[in-house]
């Protein structure tokens, strides 16, 4: 992958996806950061054909209003306009993770104590796949869950997917 000083990727070279989005989060992250939010997650795709598309999930311990959103997808788009990391056209959008937002980082964990969540392994660990409970934080490099009476550890490196959770039950009841 040829590169300028800037580190534009030239015109004409196929660039690995990885490549892109490396550059992407290297340019995007501290940005988002100065903006008070947290980048939780980047998606980035390109077809064969057709318009390629890069998502950013943003959030705020507090929470993310649209206006802040909006405002985020302005000055990113306009970074890209000047980096031009992205080959091609391509669509952006900036969203805030949702209400069962995916739990990524270790920090995560420790984030959300106290919230319903959901945690498939990669394989079973004490008879299944899938653990949904109050969690209860990270120890040791491990996920602590109140599952019913009991505890589960569940390790990172076994979480093939982890995210919030929502109780209809607690709702249905509060509505």
């Amino acid at each position: 992958m040829k590169k300028t000083e800037t580190g534009q990727v030239l015109p004409g070279k196929t660039t690995p996806k990885a490549a892109i989005i490396s550059r992407l989060e290297e340019l995007i992250r501290p940005l988002v950061e100065s903006q008070g939010g947290d980048l939780v997650e980047l998606q980035y795709g390109h077809p064969k054909r057709g318009r390629g598309i890069l998502r950013l999930f943003v959030d705020r311990p507090e929470g993310i209003t649209i206006e802040e959103l909006t405002r985020i997808n302005r000055i990113v788009g306009g970074l890209l306009e000047v980096h031009d990391v992205i080959p091609g056209s391509y669509t952006l959008e900036v969203s805030s993770p949702g209400l069962t937002r995916a739990l990524k980082k270790p920090e995560d964990y420790q984030r959300y104590v106290g919230r319903l969540v959901r945690v498939t392994t990669r394989a079973p660990l004490e008879g299944s796949q899938v653990h949904s409970g109050i969690l209860q934080g990270l120890e040791d490099d491990q996920v602590c869950l109140k599952e019913g009476d009991s505890v589960v550890r569940i390790p990172l490196d076994e979480i093939a997917r982890a995210r919030l959770d929502i109780d209809l039950k607690k709702i249905s009841k509060e509505g």
